[in-house]
């Protein structure tokens, strides 16, 4: 009777051992699959163009309450969170940008955005979050220490995986809501907000106005309510524009955030005062752009895409070229890519791609 006894309690405990197991595998499983369909969701479109569908939680509002300064901070988190602490590296670099807003003939809008650092791969990722809206963002590899010119191929396990880090490494990107955020790289040393607001990064920023604005006016209000901190030695601002047609630079100088209505962007701060609204000379792709535009206002994707390779940069003898041109099509959520420089070959990509 006690060895009966003896052996349905084993039976029992062996049971509920066997259900806890499989439990934590399934949740194992469910904490994983994300991850996996997301990394094996990376396509090479062609040259140096990838595509990504991000399938994960990327929880941006953990990453928003957590307080987070710099850089390292962020990669911190994103270690903590997506790779159970192991660290990955990062490589963020001063870049070099152009961005404009325009109207095409058919009253529709368009964004164009040049990113110049070059020798790495080029990342279209497309996020979809619950709660949020859905975006395509650009992230240039070499950001996440991967790709061209690093010890893992983007392709590779480690590549796939590093690329987890992606929704917070965008430096451009729209929503479905027509609502397009570049980052610009402007000459001036880091800026800090010390206020009692949260705490922001520009590149969390980013993801933050792309999951969550809908117009330049929704972007605005949100920001006003961080303390940005820029990084990687410098000052950025944002641009930012929708299908509406309202576009501004976004800026932060002396605990101040400023901002200056203008359908053009390059790297120098419009909020300076010495200007006074007028930046004519203040830099040479600023002005061709303006002019360009003041000259014929309405422009369609190919027109936009001409108006980006004017405005390339490519400097050989410090490696540095434009990476990347893309043109946002804010009323139809599409978009048309050119990589390094190859303006005869355009890409253009839809959701459905992903």
């Amino acid at each position: 009777m006690k060895k009966s006894r003896a052996k349905k309690i084993i039976r029992i405990a062996a049971l509920s051992l066997a259900g806890i197991v499989l439990v934590s595998v399934i949740a194992a499983g469910f904490v994983l699959s994300g991850r996996i369909a997301s990394m094996m969701s990376i396509k090479h479109v062609a040259d140096d163009l990838y595509t990504m569908n991000y399938q994960q939680d990327y929880h941006l509002d953990k990453a928003l309450d957590a307080g987070i300064k710099n850089e390292n901070e962020l990669l911190k988190f994103i270690c903590d969170d997506m790779f159970f602490g192991y660290q990955i590296e990062g490589n963020l670099q001063k870049y070099g940008c152009s961005a404009f807003l325009t109207p095409t003939p058919d009253g529709k809008y368009l964004a164009g955005r040049n990113f110049g650092l070059g020798g790495s791969d080029t990342l279209c990722l497309y996020t979809h979050p619950q709660g949020g809206y859905a975006a395509v963002a650009s992230v240039s590899t070499d950001m996440i220490a991967v790709g061209q010119g690093n010890e893992y191929e983007t392709e590779s396990l480690w590549g796939r995986a590093a690329l987890l880090a992606a929704p917070y490494m965008g430096v451009d990107g729209m929503n479905e809501k027509g609502l397009t955020a570049s980052l610009l790289d402007v000459d001036f040393g880091e800026e800090h907000m010390h206020t009692d607001n949260p705490d922001l990064t520009v590149t969390m920023a980013l993801r933050l106005l792309l999951d969550r604005a809908a117009t330049v006016g929704e972007a605005v209000e949100l920001l006003r309510g961080y303390d940005i901190h820029t990084g990687h030695g410098w000052t950025q601002h944002i641009f930012v524009a929708d299908a509406n047609g309202d576009a501004a630079v976004i800026e932060w100088h002396n605990e101040k955030m400023r901002v200056t209505e203008s359908p053009v962007c390059t790297n120098f701060r419009m909020s300076n005062k010495t200007f006074e609204g007028n930046y004519k000379g203040a830099c040479e792709r600023f002005d061709l752009l303006a002019e360009a535009l003041e000259k014929q206002p309405r422009n369609t994707a190919e027109d936009s895409m001409k108006l980006l390779e004017a405005v390339k940069q490519e400097y050989a003898d410090l490696h540095i070229f434009t990476e990347w041109s893309v043109v946002f099509h804010l009323t139809d959520f599409t978009v048309d890519y050119a990589v390094n420089m190859d303006y005869d070959t355009v890409y253009h990509l839809n959701p459905k791609d992903f």
